[in-house]
This record gives structure tokens, sequence and C-alpha cells, in this order.
């Protein structure tokens, strides 16, 4: 991006911003090159036209959208839990097959994802098994 891309002014409220500069700082961007981040890998499952994305890109768009994986698991976790108690169940079973993390992402990478959110886990009191990375099975 150069000084003499077209700018604008944005709106948004304090909150966001301050994820979004949370976001900036752990990924060692600027706000401003955060954004645009966001905005184009938003993109990159709409785009009609086959335009090829540089390889270096393609590597800073996949580790963005991989840091959000804990998230999703935690959310999916939550979500189980809660449905398990409903229904009476004494386990929760956490569906990630259509994560595709059997590929594309190492094992060290996948342990240091996970591990906060196993931690949690464990820490509220429940027991947490891998069912080869396809499923989390919690009980309590």
């Amino acid at each position: 991006m150069s000084r003499e891309d077209p700018q604008f002014k944005l709106r948004m409220p304090p909150q966001l911003r301050s994820q979004a500069e949370q976001a900036a700082r752990a990924s060692g961007r600027s706000l401003n090159a955060e954004l645009n981040a966001r905005l184009e890998s938003s993109f990159l499952g709409a785009n009609t036209c086959e335009v090829l994305i540089p390889a270096g890109r393609a590597k800073e768009l996949a580790l963005m959208a991989r840091s959000g994986i804990p998230d999703e698991v935690r959310r999916r976790a939550i979500e189980s839990i809660a449905r398990a108690v409903r229904l009476g169940h004494r386990e929760a079973v956490v569906g990630l097959d259509d994560l595709h993390l059997d590929f594309g992402v190492s094992d060290d990478d996948l342990e240091n994802l996970f591990k906060d959110v196993l931690e949690e886990l464990k820490q509220a009191g429940y027991s947490v098994k891998w069912d080869d990375i396809t499923s989390l099975w919690i009980e309590f």
C-alpha cells in the first residue's frame, strides 16, 4: 500500500476500534494494515474473478485466519456444553471436522492454538479428550 492510495474516514464504535487495535498489535501491524488485511480476507471467498494472490500474501492471510480458530473452538465448546446440559447429558461433543485441522497445520501449531481453550475448560472442572482432531469430548 502506498501513500497515493485513496483515503477515507471510517467511524466505528470505541469497543470495535479497541478490538482492532489489539489485533493489530498482536499481528505486528498498524491499525490501517490490520483493517485492510481483514477486509481483503473477507472478500477472498466471495471473489468471483479468478485473481491469484501472491504466495506471501496468502500465507499472511492464512495465519491471520488461523489465529481465530481458538475462539471458534471455544464458542463451539460453550454451545455444546449448554446443549448437553439442556438435554440432561454429562458430556458434550464439539465437532471440528469442518475446520480441516488434520492437514495444513502442524501438530505443534495445533497444540499452541488450543492450549488456552483446553486450560480454560480444565480450570472450570471439565475433562477434555481429543478424537483424532475431528472432535473434542468434554465430560462434566
